[in-house]
C-alpha cells in the first residue's frame, strides 16, 4: 500500500510544528516496507535531519503553503490530483482538515484531530470571526468524512465522540512524544543573554483567552501580597489574540512593578531547556486541552508543574504534579505556595515526574499511528 502524509503547516513556534518534525525525524527511523510520501515545505525539510530511509519520500513545496488560505486551497484543490498522480492509496492528514473530495479519488483517509476548541470555546477561539467559522467547518467535515480518526487522549476521544455522534469505532487514541532537544543529555549552552536565571516562575503558552493568563496573575499577586516574596513570572508568550494580550497588559500596569512581569515573544523553544531548569516551578491553567506537550518538557528538565485540573490534562500528567480550578485565584495561590515552601512535597512531584514524562515518546507515536494506517 502506498501512503501519503500530508506535513505541510505553519511555521509559527506551535504544538503543530513540534508534531510535524518530530514525527518526520522518527518516521526517518523506523523501518519502512513499502513507500510513504511525506509532503512538507522547504524550511521544514531544512529542519529535519539527514533522512536515510530510502522508502520514504519528501515531496517539498514552497514556504507559501505556510499561509493558512494558500495551505487550504492547496490541500482542497491540488493535493487530492497529486495523490492520484502518485498512486497514493491512503492519506494521513494530521492538520486537523484534509481534502473533503477525497472519497471521489477513492483514496482512504485518516485524520488527526489536535484539537476540539471550535465545539467546546469557540467565543474564545483567537482571531477572525468567520476564518474561525470556516475553520470549524472544515475541522467537523474532516471528522465526519474521514475513514480513521487519531487523537491525543481518551479525554479527547470521549469528548469528539459526544460532541459529533461519531461512531468510537473509527477513534484511536495516540499519545505525542516530548521534542528530542529536550531529552537530549548534552549540556545546553543557549542562554538567553541580559537574563538573570534565579528567583523566578515561567509559564510556556499562547496568548489565548481559554489559557486563562489574568487568572494566573491574579493568583500571584495574591501569593505576592501574602508572603511578600521576590520572584518574576516569565510567560513564554506567542500572541494569537492582541485583544486580550492588551488586557492582559492594562492589568499588569495596574497591579504591579516594572519587570515583575516579563514576556519573551516567539521564543525559539531550544532556550526553554535552561529556562526550565532553573525555574522554580512551571504554571499552566488551560480550560481546553487534549494533550498538552510543555508539563512534559519542564518535567523533563527536573522543574516541578503545576498546572490545570481541566480537560486532558490530569489524564496526561497523572500524579506527577500539583493541580488547580483555573477559575480560582485563591487555589492558583495555593497551589504556588505548597510547592514553593513545601520541600517534601515539592521534590515528591518532581520524583514522580522523572518516571513520567518517559512514558511519552515519538517513536511510539509513530509506531501506533503506522499501525492505525494498517502499514
Amino acid at each position: 500500500m502506498v501512503v501519503a502524509i500530508d506535513m505541510i503547516g505553519t511555521n509559527l513556534g506551535s504544538g503543530t510544528k513540534t508534531y510535524n518534525l518530530n514525527f518526520c525525524e522518527s518516521l526517518n527511523q523506523t523501518k519502512i516496507e513499502n513507500k510513504i510520501y511525506v509532503f512538507v515545505t522547504r524550511e521544514y525539510f531544512e529542519n529535519i535531519s539527514h533522512n536515510k530511509n530510502t522508502k520514504i519520500k519528501y515531496i517539498i513545496k514552497s514556504n507559501f503553503l505556510k499561509n493558512v488560505l494558500l495551505r487550504i486551497l492547496w490541500m482542497q484543490f491540488f493535493l487530492p490530483f497529486e495523490l492520484k498522480y502518485l498512486k497514493v492509496q491512503h492519506l494521513f492528514s494530521p492538520m486537523n482538515i484534509g481534502p473533503i473530495v477525497l472519497k471521489l479519488f477513492n483514496i482512504k483517509f485518516t485524520l488527526a484531530l489536535h484539537s476540539n476548541l471550535p465545539w467546546i470555546y469557540f467565543s474564545k477561539m483567537p482571531g477572525n470571526y468567520f476564518k474561525n467559522l470556516l475553520t470549524k467547518l472544515l475541522m467537523e467535515i474532516s471528522v465526519r468524512i474521514c475513514d480513521r480518526l487519531i487523537v491525543n487522549s481518551e479525554f479527547a476521544k470521549n469528548e469528539i465522540v459526544k460532541l459529533l455522534s461519531i461512531d468510537e469505532k473509527k477513534v484511536f487514541t495516540i499519545y505525542l512524544g516530548i521534542d528530542k532537544k529536550f531529552l537530549d543529555e548534552k549540556e545546553n549552552e543557549l542562554y538567553l543573554k541580559n537574563f538573570e536565571y534565579k528567583d523566578y516562575i515561567i509559564s510556556v503558552l499562547s496568548c489565548v483567552r481559554y489559557h486563562n493568563i489574568i487568572n494566573l496573575l491574579k493568583g500571584f499577586k495574591l501569593l505576592q501580597k501574602e508572603n511578600r516574596i521576590d520572584l518574576k513570572f516569565i510567560f513564554v508568550l506567542q500572541i494569537l489574540d492582541k485583544k486580550y494580550f492588551d488586557e492582559i497588559n492594562r492589568f499588569i500596569t495596574k497591579n504591579f512593578q516594572k519587570d515583575e512581569i516579563i514576556f519573551l515573544h516567539n521564543l525559539d523553544n531550544s532556550f526553554l531547556i535552561n529556562l526550565y531548569k532553573n525555574a522554580k516551578f512551571y504554571i499552566f491553567s488551560s480550560y481546553c486541552e487534549v494533550f498538552g506537550l510543555t508539563s512534559l518538557e519542564a518535567m523533563s528538565q527536573g522543574c516541578p508543574v503545576i498546572i490545570s485540573n481541566k480537560s486532558a490534562l490530569t489524564e496526561i500528567n497523572s500524579d506527577a504534579v500539583e493541580y488547580f480550578d483555573p477559575d480560582n485565584e485563591n487555589e492558583i495561590k495555593n497551589s504556588m505556595y505548597k510547592v514553593l515552601f513545601d520541600e517534601n512535597y515539592r521534590n515528591k512531584i518532581i520524583e514522580k515526574s522523572q518516571n513520567h514524562y518517559k512514558k511519552f515518546s515519538w517513536k511510539k507515536t509513530v509506531f501506533e499511528t503506522l499501525r492505525v494506517l494498517d502499514y
